[in-house]
């Protein structure tokens, strides 16, 4: 009997974690979560709180703490592009106590800019290939989530024949929201993609201009 909390980080900043997320965090038997979801919470790693950030080995941890309460600490909002999902396929939703809801790194981009996230599509390049990027140019909002691979620079790069910046476009690029080194880059030209430096959590945003 697998008893697991899927547990909603935010975006990276203690202060971004939700009482409610400290709250289960500290009920569970053993905690995993990488060294700053550990450290947000004030937490040491030991036996009872593994630092680990590769996928498989979490869920393979998971599998050796049957009759445990498990806590999995996810990034940003356990419902977006979240290990959540592998939870479930693995140990099946049954297995899953209680899911703790937070706040995305999609949400903190858009109060960063001051804007409103409704209708906004949402797009992972995250271990993927960049590929059919001009599904992106065609939405009114789209957020693009990037990885080191993936990485804003490269992914715009991409978009730059299919019209970037042909048509009205507020464009954006977020690093490391919530945390030390925090950047909102807005980006004008292809001179603007050209001098993004790499970041180790980066996402784009695309507003197109109303017609």
């Amino acid at each position: 009997m697998y008893k697991i909390m899927v547990i909603s980080a935010g975006p990276g900043a203690a202060e971004y974690m939700t009482y409610a997320a400290v709250k289960r965090a500290r009920e569970c038997d053993i905690l995993i979560g990488t060294r700053g979801q550990l450290a947000a919470l004030d937490i040491a790693p030991s036996e009872c709180a593994i630092e680990e950030n590769r996928i498989e080995e979490i869920l393979n941890l998971i599998g050796r703490c049957e009759d445990k309460t498990v806590g999995v600490l996810v990034t940003g909002d356990a419902g977006i592009f979240s290990l959540s999902q592998k939870i479930y396929d693995r140990y099946g939703k049954d297995s899953v106590l209680d899911v703790v809801p937070g706040v995305s790194s999609i949400q903190a981009a858009f109060a960063k800019i001051r804007e409103s996230w409704l209708d906004v599509r949402v797009f992972s390049f995250h271990g993927r290939q960049i590929e059919e990027v001009e599904e992106v140019l065609q939405c009114q909002k789209a957020v693009v989530l990037c990885d080191k691979q993936n990485s804003s620079r490269a992914i715009l790069e991409a978009m730059i024949p299919f019209g970037l910046f042909s048509h009205g476009r507020d464009i954006y690029v977020c690093q490391n929201l919530t945390r030390e080194g925090e950047k909102i880059i807005e980006i004008k030209d292809r001179n603007s993609v050209e001098i993004i430096a790499p970041a180790g959590k980066e996402l784009i945003l695309i507003k197109r201009h109303q017609p």
